[in-house]
Parts: C-alpha cells; structure tokens; sequence
C-alpha cells in the first residue's frame, strides 16, 4: 500500500533532519499514519494511484417486482428490477486513470460463487461501458474525476454482480504539486500538516512528562529496526483521534473529497 507522503517530509518540517533520534523518528512514523487515516476517512477514498479490484453494487436495493427488458447477443430478457438500477456506476477511488477490466455477472456473488465472472461475462469499453471523462493528465490520458462509469444500459442491482478493475488515484508527483497538469498538492500538505502537529503534541507530551509533569511512559511502534510501545491509554493524548482533522487541512481537502460515496 502506498504512501500519501514519505517520512523525509515531515522530519524536515519538524526541523529535525540534522539531529533526528530513532526515537523521534519512530514517533514520526506513527504520527504520519495517524495523519494518512484521517485524510482518507475524510476524502472517502485512499488517493495514492494504484490498480484496485473491487465488486459492485456495494449495498442491497429494494425489489419492486416490476422488471425491465435487456438484450444479449442472441436474446431478448426480461430482468427483475431489483437487478436494474440507473446507468452511472460510483467507483470508490477516485480520478480513475483506466478501466482495466470489466465483468457482469449477475450471479456473480462477489467471486464467493465457484465460475463466476467467467471470460463470457467480461464486457468491452467503449461498447458496453465508458468512464465519464472529465480531463487528462500531463501525458494526455483521459481521467475521470468524479469516478462514475457509465453503460449503454442498466447497471444490475444484484450486489456483487459487477467485478471491476481500474487504476485510481494521484501519482507521487501529482500529491506534491509538481506535476504540469494535475495538482493533487493540497492532500501532501494537509497529510504533512497534520503528521507535523501530532508528532509535535507526542514531543511536548515526552518533554512534560521527563520532569513530571505527566504521567506514563513510552511503553508498541516500530520504525526500521527501532522499536518501542505507547501505553493505548495515552495514544489518543498523543497523537490526537483517528479521524480528527483541522480546520485548516479540512479546507485543503474539500475539494478532492469523493462526494459520490459519501452521499
């Protein structure tokens, strides 16, 4: 799994890159996926770009009773409806860079059914389904960065009946603001600037209680070959809640959110 920002980063900010100890180092590490989990909870979506295969829908419909009229290469049939839905599929992960594969089965079952998702239910982009293209990147792909797809007719309902792999995300680049076209650069310094501030309460909490103006002690994290354990009483005190945010990172992250799944 990917990382948003690498350690480097935040030790520079904390002005430690001369002098840094294991331990701070260690202390930064923990701080740094504190930060990383926070942004994804916000965004609704982990924004490192990576190849990911997930199974749509994700939720049960309801099942009215009615059906709709569907049509494969030899037939036409008459599907329930609760197997139909509308013709935008939400992916998760978002920009989507590339569908790489595509797989209706509507007894698909997630891949748990022995055969499913077989060569013959594989679909064809840009005949049965296209991905809502909003822009391209600085090599002039097309991405799409509200992650819907689209298709020709109905999406089924039946969750798990849709088996998708695509490419999502932003590029290492892209998350530092130093690419031409995309600048994904505000979630880098939100994920910094929250790393930073979390690393900072564990040094004063560290620093406080060495003359005894807090209890406990660093009792388990690890960094390389550096080890150590926080008491689970005090890593909320330290490092803040898992999903808390700043107001100032908030503001950042807004505009990458993922609002289609988390509507």
């Amino acid at each position: 799994m990917g990382r948003v920002i690498d350690i480097s980063e935040v030790i520079l900010e904390l002005g430690l890159s001369s002098s840094v100890t294991e331990e701070e180092r260690a202390i930064a590490s923990v701080a740094i996926r504190r930060a990383e989990s926070a942004v994804k909870k916000f965004l609704h979506y982990d924004p490192v770009r990576q190849t990911r295969t997930e199974f749509y829908p994700q939720g049960q419909y309801g099942d009215g009773g009615a059906g709709v009229w569907d049509a494969n290469e030899t037939e036409a049939y008459l599907r329930r409806e609760s197997e139909a839905s509308v013709s935008e599929l939400q992916m998760r992960h978002i920009p989507i860079r590339e569908i790489t594969n595509l797989w209706i089965d509507y007894d698909g079952r997630g891949g748990n059914r022995s055969g499913s998702f077989s060569s013959s239910t594989l679909k064809t982009e840009g005949t049965d389904y296209w991905m809502n293209t909003d822009g391209h990147d600085s090599s002039d792909n097309g991405i799409c960065r509200d992650g819907i797809i689209k298709s020709v007719g109905l999406w089924p309902r039946e969750p798990g009946s849709v088996k998708v792999t695509y490419v999502a995300g932003y590029t290492n680049a892209e998350l530092h603001g130093e690419d031409d076209i995309i600048d994904a650069g505000p979630i880098g310094e939100a994920v910094v600037q929250e790393a930073c501030m979390r690393a900072r309460r564990a040094f004063v909490w560290k620093k406080n209680s060495r003359v005894g103006f807090m209890p406990g002690v660093f009792t388990s994290e690890k960094a390389g070959d550096y080890s150590y354990t926080i008491d689970s009483g005090m890593a909320k005190t330290l490092f803040g809640g898992q999903w808390e945010l700043s107001g100032s990172s908030i503001m950042l992250l807004q505009p990458f959110v993922n609002w289609g799944i988390s509507t």
